[in-house]
């Protein structure tokens, strides 16, 4: 009887590396620069088959971005233009306000809650009734290891394939558009934190996943631009723009 063929399983780099438990409540920040790792099993787990070509998978779309990129923006754009849903860390603080209440501690924000690992039990009840056949944006998840996580154990049963967007911002054009904003979270000590933990988390991408499914965007262009790039790379993943 001729051998079968090999089927290869490739891995993400996490595959034997023990991540230390955090505490269940607001990870600390220096977690964020192990968030990466754990999408890129997301982004790269992939098992060959000897089976049949499988059935073209509809998008899980994750953008990551600094503050103030533009994230929302582009979500709200891909789901008008290729009537792919979104689930907003938002909607889901929004949603669940009451527990959230109950749950955050003294001098916690509610915009701060979008780091609880409650946020994973949010998205799951969504994902319950979702429509998925189009595919699925998330706006503001994962943001944390303990979501990252969370996230990739869900994938498999999603049955969606994996895009993300680096959006580059230069740090001072960050400031510029935070002064513009007025928003409490967007104030120059929040802010400087806020650029500083995304450095962190953007740092380990590069060095770990030099070669994973991310498309990096300058997001310092014009928004039409910004779209004009987005979009070309959604093309190229085979989504086709809802016919009107």
């Amino acid at each position: 009887m001729p051998l079968l063929p090999r089927w290869t399983v490739k891995r993400g780099i996490l595959g034997g590396l023990e991540i230390p438990d955090f505490p269940e409540r607001l990870m600390p920040k220096r977690a964020l620069l192990v968030l990466p790792l754990l999408l890129g099993n997301v982004l790269w787990a992939q098992v060959a088959t000897p089976a049949a070509p499988p059935a073209i998978q509809q998008p899980l779309i994750i953008l990551i971005g600094p503050p103030l990129s533009g994230k929302t923006t582009l979500v709200e754009s891909i789901t008008r233009t290729y009537n792919v849903p979104n689930i907003s860390v938002e909607d889901l603080i929004k949603d669940n306000g009451p527990e959230l209440e109950h749950l955050r501690g003294q001098g916690i924000s509610m915009a701060e809650m979008r780091y609880d690992p409650a946020m994973s039990r949010y998205l799951r009840d969504r994902l319950k009734t979702a429509d998925l056949s189009h595919g699925l944006a998330l706006d503001g998840y994962p943001a944390t290891l303990v979501q990252a996580e969370d996230l990739s154990k869900m994938v498999p049963d999603l049955k969606l394939k994996a895009i993300a967007f680096q959006l580059k911002v230069p740090d001072d054009v960050i400031r510029q558009r935070a002064r513009k904003t007025g928003r409490q979270s967007d104030n120059s000590q929040i802010l400087e934190q806020r650029i500083k933990d995304y450095h962190r988390e953007m740092d380990a991408i590069s060095l770990y996943f030099p070669d994973a499914n991310i498309v990096a965007v300058d997001a310092n262009k014009s928004e039409a631009e910004v779209w004009k790039a987005v979009q070309a790379a959604l093309d190229g993943a085979g989504l086709k723009p809802m016919t009107k």
